[in-house]
C-alpha cells in the first residue's frame, strides 16, 4: 500500500512540502512566461494544510489541501501530491516521493490505475489558468527528510548566486 492507513490522521493538519529538482518544474498553464534558472528548482519549501487523502483501488495515493505559509508566494494556493513510488509511505520514518501540483482553484483529480491511466494524467484542470508542477517530499516536518531538506536548500543557494 503505498500510504499507511494511519496518514489519514492528517486531515486538517499541516505537512512539509519540499519541492526538489527532479527533471525541473515547470508551469503547466498556456500563460506561462519564460523560465528563469531557480524557476526549474521549483519552490520554496511549504505547510501544506491537508482538506482530503486520494484513493485508487482502496490505497492512499496522496493528498490535497491549501498551502498554509502566509509569507510564501503561493499561500493560499491549492496543492495535490501524488506518489511517484510504490512502496509503503508515511510522513515520518518513510517519507514517499511525489509529484506536486500547485494552483489558484482546487485541483480535479480522476485517479485511475496504471495502465489505464499513468498518474500524471490524474490531474485535470483549465489550461488558461495558473498550474505549476514538479517533484517533492512530504513529511511531518523537517526532522524526517533533513538530508533531502539540505540538499535541496544548498542548490537553491548555488543557483541564485550571481554568477562571477
Amino acid at each position: 500500500m503505498p500510504l499507511t492507513q494511519n496518514c489519514k490522521e492528517h486531515i486538517g493538519r499541516n505537512l512539509l512540502v519540499v519541492p526538489y529538482y527532479g527533471y525541473g518544474w515547470s508551469r503547466q498553464d498556456d500563460g506561462a512566461p519564460p523560465k528563469k534558472p531557480l524557476d526549474k528548482l521549483g519552490p520554496e519549501p511549504f505547510y501544506l494544510r491537508v482538506d482530503e487523502f486520494i484513493s485508487c483501488e482502496n490505497q492512499l495515493m496522496g493528498m490535497t489541501g491549501i498551502i498554509a505559509e502566509p509569507m510564501h508566494e503561493f499561500n493560499s494556493n491549492w496543492c495535490c501530491c501524488l506518489l511517484r513510488n510504490t512502496d509503503d509511505s508515511d510522513f515520518t520514518a518513510h517519507p514517499g516521493q511525489y509529484m506536486i501540483w500547485i494552483a489558484q482553484k482546487k485541483l480535479q483529480v480522476d485517479p485511475m490505475p496504471y495502465p489505464e491511466k499513468a498518474l500524471g494524467q490524474w490531474i485535470k484542470f483549465d489550461k488558461s489558468e495558473f498550474c505549476l508542477c514538479g517533484f517533492g517530499v512530504v513529511a511531518e516536518s523537517v526532522q524526517w527528510i533533513q538530508d533531502i531538506y539540505k540538499r535541496t536548500m544548498d542548490s537553491r543557494k548555488l543557483v541564485a548566486k550571481p554568477q562571477a
